[in-house]
């Protein structure tokens, strides 16, 4: 069989236009970042004596914190006033805040450039909020 340059150079161009479009359609998925939970000491170097402004991803609420070396933790949000509590950072890494007569704990993760929180530490764990540093 001959096949002129012409049919070929058609040919070519018929398979890279199929291949792009297959591609577009199927694409390769991005291998995603992995998140890389903070540790006690890093949680400690990371976020005592700074402050930080942090969104709340399902509400889309902002509120501002400030965690002392003290062991004591102010926050404050529109709408809702200021309150002062404690914190603390268990072994594993997970931060509790007591504040008003509750407790609520997170875990502490970069991802890329991104720090944030979840309520477990698994990998599969919906984020519940991403922080900036004031």
């Amino acid at each position: 069989m001959n096949i002129s340059s012409r049919t070929l150079y058609w040919m070519t161009s018929v398979l890279s236009l199929v291949a792009a479009v297959g591609a577009m359609m199927h694409p390769i998925p991005a291998v995603a970042e992995e998140r890389a939970f903070l540790s006690k000491p890093e949680i400690q170097e990371r976020l005592v004596g700074k402050a930080i402004q942090s969104k709340n991803l399902q509400s889309g609420a902002v509120s501002h914190w400030a965690y002392h070396a003290d062991g004591t933790v102010d926050a404050s949000r529109t709408g809702l006033g200021k309150a002062t509590g404690t914190w603390a950072i268990r072994e594993d890494g997970q931060m509790c805040v007591t504040m008003v007569k509750r407790t609520g704990c997170r875990y502490w993760f970069r991802k890329g450039e991104i720090l944030a929180n979840a309520d477990t530490n698994s990998p599969e764990a919906p984020v519940v909020a991403e922080v900036l540093f004031e």
